[in-house]
């Protein structure tokens, strides 16, 4: 039996950024007694070897983002002398401004110049938490990817205020307000620079994310500083049709904050005293999502997704979507918003959604709105996607543990196909036998794809029929115009 396959966001929340539900917890060190060495041109890194894996973790690659580099583009990163302890990741961007740092979780056996693919993961929170190691329900350092014979790397970047926030002064002085993805597209260039020493090959990355992380890799795949970057990407909950914030509403949010805080002015004389301020003086107000995140600046963020892959200027690389059956868990839509959808708009949803006329006005809403936010988006990206000449594979994960199913009764919730993905099976819950098939069945898919740009058998390409594949409870299906009803209608509410 398939799990009831719940969507997410009504018509009311394609604006809204995605972003995991639960803190992700700092990362550890993996050390085991034994070490190694790896020389970059910044200096010599300290890791550690545990059970065949090596872990080189928190390498700074661009200065510390803060006093007079706060707001900036990323900086060079620092050198050193002697052996910098690479043992332990860095800290979370959000909670300090210094934590521009990458990781990178390899085979231990992989040599300089070996080229191995590489996987570069882009973490979730919706751009205001979050962290590159740990997460919602998975452990994302990557080492089932290593033992699989892949690089994986994984990476901090400014969130908050720190990362996404304009304000007239700060424009005057140059490229303003996605400074999380300057950081992004810094990583991914140290990436370039750095990666042959750990074995991997700069020609052959695979960049992918979650949520806000998945969201990132749409708009990397549009930005012309990101060009060459990557071969390949992989975006999980996506938000396909997601819009930024356009400047002059975020330079007018930035004010309204700074003048609160008491910094007055659009001048060289306001940013210098903005900089000097706590980040804490400058608190949000509202709901935890929407709170930050990409800004329409005109250089590294143009248009929205779903523009700019109808314009075809999207990075022309194989692309692997897809979302979960009730991604509506991030925004809780509530039955009353049923009502609020202005006819004929609701007749035709009703009509789609409820074809027996349950009146199940909290599992219609919830459906509607998964639809909404992104399985529908996702079609709308894979037939752009393919009609430049791509090849795109899109997917549907609607399975429920055992262990919760009585919890989750509109399906897979947003960030549960995660820990599947990295075959991690941490607290809460852990993997029964099907769990875990299903598991080993993503992670091989996601292994395959970073390989060789085909995610392999049993996975067929989307085409003409619309193929995509469900990863639910009766394991991997092949399916055709899959919930085209569905699709379709939030499709022409859309346009």
């Amino acid at each position: 039996m398939i799990v009831r396959r719940s969507l997410a966001a009504g018509a009311l929340a394609l604006s809204l950024l995605a972003l995991p539900a639960a803190a992700q917890a700092p990362a550890g060190a993996f050390a085991s007694g034994q070490t190694q060495v790896v020389k970059i041109k910044q200096g010599a890194l300290k890791g550690t070897v545990k059970d065949g894996v090596a872990y080189t973790l928190g390498i700074p690659y661009a200065a510390p983002p803060v006093g007079d580099l706060r707001w900036k583009p990323p900086a060079a990163a620092p050198t050193w002398t002697g052996e910098r302890d690479a043992a332990k990741a860095g800290a979370r961007c959000q909670d300090v401004e210094d934590c521009l740092t990458i990781n990178v979780v390899r085979p231990a056996t992989a040599k300089p110049g070996q080229k191995l693919p590489v996987m570069v993961w882009i973490h979730g929170g919706a751009y205001v938490i979050g962290t590159s190691m740990g997460a919602f329900g998975g452990d994302t350092e990557g080492t089932n990817f290593a033992k699989d014979g892949i690089v994986h790397v994984s990476l901090n970047y400014r969130l908050g205020r720190a990362g996404w926030f304009a304000h007239p002064a700060l424009t005057k002085e140059g490229p303003t307000g996605n400074y999380g993805m300057m950081d992004q597209i810094a990583a991914l260039k140290w990436v370039q620079a750095n990666i042959a020493q750990f074995g991997g090959d700069p020609k052959n990355v695979t960049i992918y994310g979650e949520s806000a992380g998945g969201i990132s890799v749409l708009y990397l795949m549009l930005s012309p500083d990101a060009k060459g970057l990557f071969t390949k990407v992989i975006g999980e909950s996506s938000f396909a049709r997601h819009q930024p914030t356009p400047l002059k509403t975020a330079e007018e949010s930035g004010l309204k904050a700074a003048v609160a805080a008491g910094v007055q002015g659009e001048d060289a004389t306001a940013a210098a005293a903005l900089r000097k301020l706590p980040l804490t003086a400058m608190p949000y107000t509202g709901g935890f999502v929407g709170r930050a995140g990409p800004i329409l600046d005109g250089t590294y963020i143009t248009s929205g997704i779903a523009q700019g892959f109808a314009a075809g200027r999207q990075a022309k690389v194989p692309l692997m979507l897809g979302g979960n059956s009730n991604e509506a868990s991030l925004v809780r839509p509530q039955a009353a918003q049923l009502d609020a959808i202005p006819e004929p708009q609701k007749a035709a949803i009703l009509k789609a959604f409820d074809p027996d006329n349950t009146g199940d006005k909290a599992r219609i809403i919830n459906d509607v709105t998964t639809v909404q936010l992104i399985t529908e988006p996702d079609r709308n990206a894979a037939r752009l996607h393919t009609k430049a000449g791509q090849p795109a594979w899109l997917y549907y994960f609607s399975h429920v543990a055992a262990a919760g199913k009585d919890k989750k009764p509109y399906g897979a919730g947003h960030t549960d196909e995660i820990r599947y993905v990295f075959g991690a099976p941490t607290a809460p819950a852990t993997f029964d036998a099907a769990d875990k098939a299903l598991s080993d069945a993503m992670h091989g898919y996601w292994a395959a794809f970073a390989k060789t740009g085909n995610p392999g058998a049993g996975w067929p390409k989307f085409d003409a029929k619309e193929t995509q594949v469900e990863f639910g409870d009766d394991g991997v299906k092949v399916r055709e115009q899959f919930l085209k009803s569905w699709r379709d209608v939030v499709e022409a509410g859309a346009k």
